[in-house]
């Protein structure tokens, strides 16, 4: 795949109330829904990228917990963010049965209850193109990342094939009702952070609707925050 597009801010319209009734249905499918894409690579995906691990961890937008299997024993201490209540009880549910030291908190990802340089790794698969701010929960990430501390991350992407872009642009309304948006510049996102890139990969999701398919993962490290 080609250079990602960097001129291009697309601000994403502000996610419809889903209701209680379909929470706790979108939950209860959540993994149903993954069942392929797990099978057919994205769990091979996320055990790769998660295999950098190490030390104290934060994963953000936990959902169900289907990162939960490829942590490495190099993870001393586990947190998992996940905002939504519904998806919250299964992810319990999950880590009671692989990792009952895990800690999970009702949080979001622009406002992160733990101390500054608190964390040597944070985890994001599949979460930024869903946030509401992304450019505040980067600045979140930046602050509770200890200098040196790195960001995991596997995201969709804008495609630079402008005829793919229009079509993220101009996606189902099922997407902005589940909160994703896959027309983001998410690794612009990234590299216009207090973060810096060490470790890019671009690719596709695998057996993804053409508008999710552009991917990016990799890398990107903590600087010393005094400067």
């Amino acid at each position: 795949m080609s250079a990602m597009t960097t001129s291009t801010k697309i601000v994403p319209e502000p996610r419809p109330a889903r209701g209680d009734l379909y929470g706790r249905l979108f939950a209860r499918m959540y993994d149903r829904a993954m069942k392929q894409l797990e099978r057919e690579g994205g769990a091979e995906l996320r055990h790769d990228l998660l295999s950098a691990a190490h030390g104290r961890t934060l994963e953000l937008g936990a959902g169900t917990g289907l990162n939960l299997d490829h942590y490495p024993p190099t993870v001393t201490h586990l947190t998992l963010v996940e905002p939504d209540r519904h998806m919250r009880k299964r992810l319990r549910q999950r880590v009671a049965q692989i990792r009952p030291d895990a800690a999970v908190l009702d949080a979001r990802a622009e406002s992160l209850p733990l101390p500054d340089a608190s964390v040597d790794t944070v985890v994001v698969t599949f979460v930024l193109c869903s946030v509401a701010d992304q450019t505040a929960a980067l600045a979140e990430i930046t602050r509770v990342l200890r200098p040196g501390g790195q960001l995991l991350f596997l995201e969709h992407v804008r495609d630079t094939d402008p005829q793919i872009a229009d079509k993220q642009d101009h996606a189902p309304f099922l997407y902005s009702w589940i909160g994703c948006h896959p027309n983001r510049a998410t690794l612009e996102a990234i590299t216009h952070s207090p973060l810096s890139v060490v470790n890019v990969r671009h690719g596709q999701v695998p057996k993804a609707p053409v508008i999710e398919r552009p991917m990016v993962v990799g890398v990107a490290e903590s600087k010393d925050h005094t400067g």
